[in-house]
């Protein structure tokens, strides 16, 4: 939810609150008193009670979460009273005079008795969630025992209230109103709301991971009902439902503070750690890309100028070798304080990887930054001191500018990375600002781009398979189609330098209908001779999944191949769909409709929201290759792996984890419950003949024993 939302809900809560004064001053006076009529009450009353019943029971099972949700026990404490307070609004809605009477005759004491226990409930749950430390976690079997220790005592508070009504203190009296008792009952209650609101500010540095607003407000509107709970003369009244309505708000406010902590906390928690650099703490190469969108944009608006400096380290890994990679990280860390501290509090400052850095200046031309970064460069030189020893390290930089050396963030982010490769070619401690003198690098585009106009139609282009494995039997449950590309001018070329190419100049469009025709077209024929092949896996690029006509020239593939959809699997990288959220949703919902499978590519690097994961028509999620690379020894990594793990079993999802390489990794992920991998630990991408062969000879694999699931 965006900053600006919040502060709308937070300042609309304050309103009620406030309102809540001059309502109290005007219910007061039983003259002010409007009575309602009993079927306009009890519909309203309904209305309401049956919302907070619900809520009660979304605060519990957010608060209760799945078998291996971590919840602090603080948190599963709340969601046993906000259970019992639940039963006890239900009990109370069905003891209404309006109800049909169960047990005993429904009376309006019988009524208010469910609705005390309710807020006894909520109250001391609140408060022992204020009171309580944020640490600890119930088990799973402790979950369970409360939850049948709360409904068990919900079941004898209320047979025992039902049975034995005439035995409990009267709270109302027709004719009278309220007794004196229900009265100060609803003052200590509103004494105790205000008490645990007071406590949470006192306490509120100590409680994390917790809209603390949102749940003072909760306190707050809560403890303003019950005034309102003091004052009617007749069930009916206004004060009553004025009554009703802020436990209503309280109720919803209640909900955020909880939501906060067990959904979205944890999924913020991952958007913070895929945006910034864990040792550094900096913003990481994704963070700053979408800045420089945004400055760039802020710049074409205002007519201003803006600088890229990127900076490499020299001979950083001389620091490694000699010093150890702990004084490496040290160095590090401190190249980046530096950074921030010679560089204007504006100043964007990032971290891409190793021993480079980028920094973003607005408002700036060319010779502006040249002279930044000529000072940068002075003060890395000063050395840095790490524990007991002193190093001393140079920095290369490249700079470009905007508007003169691009107009987008890609441009621009090529360019600086031409400058500073052609600093370093022209020695260490160099810096260069981008100009024509680059065009060395821009012809090798060139190249690749005359290529590829020709590389189709000259019959350059081949498809490799690599296996997909199912991590339960080790069998092979799928493959995915990668292209090569073989220059009889060029050599071999990677697909990470052509691709990206192919994309921008929209050479990407032909040769994905040719991808997608030869992959269907070997799956066929696989699928004719009885291989055991269950689906090919087909990379749909960005400018692909933008076309209009993309399901029709899909269709067109499986007609001419005769390959039934179910056997075609279509990869489409998080970024792409998160680029046009409502495009994306319906041209997934139309690809899913014909039978197809969908898979979200790359996962855990476009930054998509929860909501709208929810709300794609996808089948299955792969796992970035950059966050396995380093599990299980890489605690964040190994985190990100299981979060997007569970995410994906929670919400029904097929899990692949691309780029598995070791054994480690495999034992990881089997611990874990990925369903499938796919990476050189099984085979590397193969020919056709090659795949057959491997096909035939019904290899599977040698599954690990799982590793151990860290804490």
């Amino acid at each position: 939810m965006s900053h600006s939302v919040t502060k709308v809900q937070h300042l609309t809560g304050l309103v009620f609150l406030a309102a809540s004064i001059p309502l109290l001053l005007w219910q007061a006076s039983p003259n002010h008193q409007y009575v309602f009529s009993p079927e306009a009450y009890a519909t309203a009353h309904t209305v309401m009670e049956t919302f907070a019943v619900i809520v009660s029971a979304l605060i519990f099972f957010t608060a209760y979460g799945e078998h291996d949700t971590y919840r602090l026990t603080r948190t599963m404490l709340l969601g046993f009273a906000a259970l019992a307070a639940g039963l006890f609004d239900m009990l109370h809605l069905l003891s209404n005079v309006s109800m049909p009477s169960f047990v005993s005759v429904n009376t309006p004491h019988k009524s208010i008795v469910f609705w005390l226990y309710g807020r006894a409930a909520i109250g001391v749950g609140l408060l022992l969630y204020v009171l309580l430390p944020d640490r600890g976690s119930l088990s799973h079997r402790q979950r369970r025992v409360g939850v049948v220790t709360t409904v068990a005592l919900v079941s004898v508070v209320s047979y025992f209230s039902l049975t034995h009504l005439n035995q409990l203190p009267l709270t109302f009296i027709p004719g009278q109103g309220l007794t004196t008792f229900k009265i100060i009952l609803e003052w200590a209650y509103f004494v105790l709301y205000v008490g645990s609101a007071g406590l949470l500010q006192l306490r509120r540095r100590m409680i994390t991971n917790c809209d603390t607003h949102s749940l003072v407000l909760a306190l707050l509107l809560m403890a303003a009902g019950e005034l309102f709970f003091t004052l009617y003369v007749n069930t009916g009244d206004s004060a009553n439902l004025i009554g009703h309505i802020y436990k209503v708000m309280a109720y919803y406010y209640l909900y955020r503070s909880i939501y906060a902590e067990a959904i979205r906390w944890p999924f913020d928690r991952i958007q913070h750690i895929l945006a910034h650099d864990e040792l550094t703490g900096l913003p990481n190469r994704k963070a700053f890309t979408e800045q420089l969108d945004r400055a760039i944009h802020a710049a074409k608006s205002n007519t201003t100028t803006l600088a890229v400096l990127f900076i490499n380290l020299d001979h950083f890994q001389n620091v490694n070798a000699v010093f150890g990679h702990q004084r490496g990280d040290m160095l590090l860390i401190n190249v980046a304080k530096r950074l921030a501290e010679s560089l204007p509090v504006s100043t964007y400052v990032a971290r891409f990887g190793g021993d480079e850095f980028a920094v973003l200046i607005n408002t700036i031309n060319a010779s502006q930054a040249e002279q930044i970064g000529r000072t940068l460069q002075q003060h890395i030189a000063l050395g840095f001191a790490l524990v007991n020893d002193h190093v001393e390290i140079g920095a290369t930089l490249g700079i470009v500018t905007f508007p003169d050396n691009g107009d987008s963030a890609s441009i621009l982010l090529q360019h600086a990375d031409l400058a500073l490769h052609s600093a370093k070619h022209h020695g260490h401690n160099g810096l260069t600002v981008f100009s024509n003198d680059l065009a060395m690098a821009i012809n090798r585009r060139a190249q690749l781009e005359n290529g590829l106009k020709l590389a189709l139609q000259r019959q350059e282009f081949a498809l490799h398979y690599q296996p997909k494995v199912d991590l339960r039997d080790g069998t092979i449950v799928g493959v995915e189609a990668l292209l090569r590309w073989q220059s009889p001018e060029l050599g071999t070329v990677s697909p990470m330098e052509f691709i990206p190419v192919a994309e921008a100049t929209g050479l990407i469009l032909p040769i994905g209908d040719w991808v997608l025709l030869q992959a269907c077209q070997q799956i066929r024929a696989w699928h004719d001779q009885g291989l055991p092949v269950q689906g090919v896996a087909v990379n749909l690029s960005t400018r692909q999944f933008r076309q209009k006509d993309l399901v029709a020239r899909i269709r067109d593939s499986l007609q001419r191949t005769q390959l039934p959809p179910r056997l075609l699997e279509l990869e489409i990288t998080e970024s792409a769909i998160m680029d046009n959220v409502k495009v994306a949703a319906d041209m997934l919902a139309e690809l899913s409709r014909t039978g197809m499978r969908i898979a979200i590519d790359d996962f855990g690097t476009g930054y998509s929201s929860l909501g709208y994961l929810k709300s794609f028509a996808i089948h299955s999620l792969k796992i970035d290759r950059a966050f396995i690379r380093d599990i299980p020894d890489d605690t964040d990594d190994a985190t990100i792996v299981r979060m997007i793990i569970a995410l994906g079993s929670s919400l029904g999802l097929q899990v692949v984890a691309e780029g598995v390489e070791t054994a480690e990794q495999v034992a990881y992920l089997l611990a874990n419950q990925c369903d499938q991998i796919q990476g050189y630990y099984f085979s590397r991408p193969l020919t056709p003949v090659a795949f057959e062969a491997l096909l035939r000879s019904g290899k599977r694999l040698q599954l690990p024993l799982p590793a151990a699931t860290p804490n």
